[in-house]
């Protein structure tokens, strides 16, 4: 419910209705393959950054929300920041000439 609200008040388009009475969020990618394939890795670099950095609370900070952002926008296959501005890093399928 609280998804339809955001989708139509704020026009975060890509976040579609709750799928009948499962009440999984379903939503449309928005992420190509290299783009995930780049958060993935900076995912990765920020945690291993984060295991060799013992002090320094903002930096440990900065770098747990840099791993948390790559690594869940990658496996999610969607950016919200993505969804406000519009943008699609996905190919687009060319359709079959006959």
């Amino acid at each position: 419910m609280i998804w339809m609200i955001l989708e139509r008040a704020l026009g975060i388009h890509g976040l579609k209705n709750l799928t009948g009475n499962t009440g999984f969020l379903e939503i449309e990618p928005n992420i190509g393959k290299q783009d995930r394939m780049i958060r993935f890795v900076v995912g990765i670099v920020a945690l291993i950054g984060l295991i060799f950095i013992k002090r320094g609370f903002i930096a440990r900070y900065l770098l747990g929300l840099a791993a948390l952002a790559g690594l869940s926008t990658a496996y999610l296959k969607f950016s919200p920041v993505y969804a406000l501005i519009g943008e699609d890093t996905r190919k687009k399928k060319k359709g079959k000439r006959k």
